[in-house]
């Protein structure tokens, strides 16, 4: 009799620290080298659909130091984003946004701010068909509309051929920004 309390007390304690386990997952990698140390945090937590990642890099010559925060959230239609960058020099840039599920691809709309405080305007939509056709569209504006730079591309299957086909347009002298980190998964 002793024993099966004792078993009914474990398995209930069991069965009450399984969901608390489940919710939230945390995982933390470190690097250590001659000339720099890195630290990067991402947690998961599936129950709330929340997933964040948390950079730090610092140059051991210089203490100078760089620090990134990611935020993705689950929503009904898809997902929001949230990216901060710090630079060594405390400078921050930004990216935030939203992706919505559409019946056969998404569609992104956003902001960046530079680090200068510059603002941009960003959207984006991909689709696929069951033939294995697809198709995806960048774009980024300005404050005042006007778009500083797109590419478009689509990809069509026929006869066991594969075409792509790619355009880019650039405003002159915009150079934009390249993606450097990838957003949190989970």
């Amino acid at each position: 009799m002793f024993t099966s309390r004792l078993m009914i007390a474990s398995l209930t304690a069991l069965a009450l620290a399984i969901p608390a386990a489940a919710q939230e997952k945390s995982r933390t990698k470190t690097f250590e080298g001659d000339n720099v140390s890195a630290s990067q945090t991402t947690t998961v937590n599936k129950d709330t659909g929340t997933a964040t990642r948390n950079r730090e890099v610092t140059n051991l010559n210089t203490g100078n130091t760089a620090s990134s925060s990611a935020v993705r959230q689950r929503t009904e239609t898809g997902s929001t984003i949230g990216v901060v960058q710090t630079g060594p020099q405390g400078r921050t840039r930004s990216v935030e946004g939203e992706r919505t599920r559409t019946e056969n691809g998404s569609t992104f709309t956003g902001t960046a701010t530079g680090r200068g405080g510059e603002t941009y305007g960003l959207a984006g939509s991909r689709s696929r068909d069951g033939q294995g056709n697809s198709a995806a569209s960048q774009s980024i504006t300005n404050s005042d509309g006007a778009t500083l730079a797109s590419r478009n591309r689509t990809t069509t299957r026929a006869d066991g051929q594969v075409s792509r086909n790619v355009t880019r347009t650039r405003a002159e002298g915009f150079n934009p920004p390249r993606a450097r980190g990838k957003r949190p998964r989970g």
